[in-house]
């Protein structure tokens, strides 16, 4: 190891002297210099040695377990690009500024709280493992943020759209999904949290979780229940529900169950990269329909299928980029 390795390490372990900053600081005036840094500070948080602010291993060890990480950290970038092609996942850093306060351990709390934003495309869905582990089904259009702090400090992610969590379970550390208007608060568990425009639809499949509005107002969930909040009136309700309904589209899955034509494309909307458009408004109330459709089924076979039990006309227009037009009749 270098000198400025182990000042490095001394830093990140907040134990440099100013000799040992000074110096450091100086390393750091060039950019190829900086730049290593931020790898390495990637390194550190990944290592789980920020979670005290204090050396959990010795010095050594410690060290070793960084420069292993640095080793894999090449298929790690090579992985996200993988997802960001494949997946359509696309991780980007906010607020990528450096060094920007007093001191030292000034700059370091500041960059140690910059946040990720990750976000699944309109064509696919993703899924992401949180650094404690817990596992997020983010559904297509979907976001979710968590801070660099998050498993010091709290882990607590922001989220809009729709996802699956099975969520590692860790006592000391409550898990909180924040969205605009309400949070949801849990230890260890799998739920779905459906957070849109127009409502807040919370799903539990094992566990227990709490739902709590900005107003203060809470309600404790039991596994098999949905608890529904209105936007527009705040109005919550809470019904018993077979959670596969709400839970399926993680695996690729489409259910439907004795549901309205109109229930029917508002959720095909999320599925597909397609919008409905009704000619007569009345044909997505009059028809109900029950079925299963699994991931390799195109849109045009579920159309299919529908119209073997439904009566209508199909047209549909190709709008790439933007979502095809189907229209109903």
């Amino acid at each position: 190891m270098n000198p400025i390795e182990k000042i490095i390490l001394y830093f990140f372990q907040k134990n440099a002297s100013p000799e040992e900053l000074t110096a450091l600081d100086e390393w750091s005036e060039k950019a190829v210099n900086r730049n290593l840094l931020k790898d390495y500070l990637k390194l550190w948080l990944w290592s789980g040695q920020l979670k005290d602010r204090s050396p959990q291993l010795e010095f050594n060890a410690t060290w070793e377990e960084i420069m292993r990480r640095r080793k894999l950290a090449e298929p790690r970038v090579i992985w996200l690009r993988m997802v960001a092609r494949y997946a359509a996942v696309a991780l980007i850093l906010l607020n990528l500024g450096w060094w920007g306060a007093f001191s030292y351990y000034d700059r370091f709390s500041a960059v140690a709280k910059q946040e990720f934003l990750i976000i699944a495309d309109q064509t696919a869905n993703s899924v992401v493992t949180l650094p404690d582990q817990t596992r997020v089904h983010l559904r297509k259009g979907s976001n979710i943020k968590y801070s660099s702090s998050f498993t010091a400090e709290s882990r607590e992610v922001f989220l809009d759209g729709e996802a699956y969590f099975d969520v590692t379970r860790d006592e000391d550390h409550p898990f909180v999904v924040n969205m605009e208007h309400a949070k949801v608060k849990v230890l260890g568990t799998r739920f779905n949290v459906s957070a849109r425009s127009d409502s807040y639809q919370i799903t539990l499949v094992d566990g227990s979780v709490i739902f709590k509005t900005n107003e203060g107002k809470e309600y404790h969930l039991l596994p098999d229940q949905m608890i529904e909040m209105n936007l527009k009136n705040r109005d919550v309700k809470i019904e018993k529900v077979n959670t596969e309904l709400y839970t399926a589209w993680k695996d690729g899955k489409i259910i439907f169950r004795d549901e309205t034509l109109g229930e029917i494309t508002k959720k095909l909307e999320l599925i597909y990269h397609v919008e409905f458009m009704y000619a007569n408004p009345e044909l997505a109330q009059r028809y109900r329909f029950s079925g299963t459709f699994h991931p390799e089924t195109s849109i045009g076979e579920v159309i299919t299928m529908l119209k073997l039990s439904i009566p209508m006309e199909v047209t549909r227009k190709e709008k790439f980029p933007d979502p095809d037009m189907i229209y109903l009749r």
